[in-house]
């Protein structure tokens, strides 16, 4: 079982000592596919930057400086370490052990515009990039330059995937699924005036913390998740399918 997340825009310098992140080479899957994206990154402006990626003036021109300074023998930090955003911030990484990071290592991916595919400790340098971004690699826009290799290589290393991935980055694999394919959706919902509704913050960080659960509990066994429950939210028998988890909190 390989639980998919989707990368932060956000970036950390976080390290743990005993930790050691992976170089290039050792782990990571598509190196000269990155190369092939930070070459053309590099063509870019600070104003086409800015233009593409609708961001302020600031922010255009430290990913200008990414960019540039780029460099693949750089160490880097681990990849569940590095990126800065709800979901991390409730996956809670710098709590984990060396086997947790281990068990992380063989059991969660995350998908991502520049990379990839990011295991856990793959050594990951500072970046700014969204698969939406209207950039093109040899005439392609990211998903077509991706095309299937993000759905053959998760295939590739087990025959169950659970999405808790964003719809920006598990689109990158979900078109390409087959009958036969194991893909479960999680799915968190409120129940509020009669209506069952998805709320972006709190669906953030109850991915975060499933994660977490998967993580600490060395759970490979889909089954084993509808025990999860966090902030209020619980496993719907009546709602969920064989295809899609939904966990519901009552507000």
């Amino acid at each position: 079982m390989i639980s998919i997340i989707s990368p932060a825009k956000n970036m950390r310098n976080l390290k743990i000592d005993n930790i050691k992140p992976k170089m290039y080479g050792e782990s990571r899957f598509f190196t000269n596919e990155t190369k092939e994206i930070i070459n053309e990154l590099k063509k870019l402006t600070p104003w086409d930057i800015q233009s593409i990626m609708k961001v302020n003036e600031k922010i255009a021109f430290q990913s200008y400086a990414y960019f540039q300074d780029f460099n693949f023998d750089e160490e880097g930090v681990c990849g569940l370490l590095a990126y800065d955003g709800l979901v991390f911030k409730n996956i809670k990484a710098e709590e984990f052990t060396s086997e947790d990071f281990d068990f992380a290592n063989n059991h969660v991916r995350i998908l991502d515009a520049f990379y990839g595919i990011v295991n856990p400790l793959d050594g990951v340098l500072p970046y700014r990039l969204e698969m939406q971004y209207k950039i093109n690699i040899n005439d392609k826009n990211l998903y077509k330059f991706w095309e299937d290799k993000l759905y053959k290589k998760l295939y590739s290393e087990d025959k169950v995937i659970i999405n808790l991935a964003s719809e920006e980055y598990a689109k990158a694999v979900r078109g390409f699924l087959d009958k036969d394919d194991i893909f479960i959706d999680i799915d968190f919902k409120i129940h509020k005036d009669g209506k069952l509704k998805t709320m972006a913050t709190y669906a953030k960080m109850a991915r975060g913390q499933m994660i977490k659960y998967i993580i600490e509990n060395k759970i490979d066994n889909p089954e084993d998740l509808k025990d999860f429950t966090f902030n209020g939210y619980k496993f719907d028998h009546n709602l969920s399918t064989n295809k899609k988890f939904v966990f519901i909190r009552q507000d």
